[in-house]
């Protein structure tokens, strides 16, 4: 009997043990761009969350199409540009890049938000421009 009850509390223990937690929030987020010129893009990284968060973070990064594939963009004077603040509900990211003519480009969003213990980073990209 004994053992019986030992084994029961093993297989709780990593039952229970192995559960992942979910975070207790959630979000929508949304990436815009457009070329305002051959040398200019308005570029739009924005979050809502459903509760206030502790500190929100996004940062939009330039890329540009190179060889079939994307790299952070060259020969531009802003590659990267971010904003964090505390204690939000949502957080807008506004900026406008200046390009290279002629080359192919996108955005490249990270969002990350901490609340309490809980840290969670999302990348999504806008449209090619």
């Amino acid at each position: 009997m004994k053992r019986k009850c030992l084994f029961l509390v093993i297989a709780l223990v990593l039952v229970f043990g192995s559960v992942s937690v979910v975070s207790a929030y959630s979000w929508s987020a949304t990436v815009n761009a457009n070329r305002t010129s051959n040398t200019s893009a308005r570029v739009s990284a924005d979050i809502t969350y459903t509760t206030t968060v502790d500190s929100a973070t996004n940062k939009i990064t330039l890329q540009e199409k190179y060889n079939g594939s994307w790299r952070t963009a060259t020969g531009v004077p802003v590659k990267t540009v971010s904003r964090t603040k505390s204690n939000v509900r949502s957080l807008s990211l506004p900026y406008t890049f200046t390009l290279v003519k002629g080359k192919v480009y996108r955005a490249k969003a990270d969002f990350t938000s901490k609340k309490g213990s809980s840290t969670i980073t999302k990348t999504f990209y806008s449209n090619v421009f």
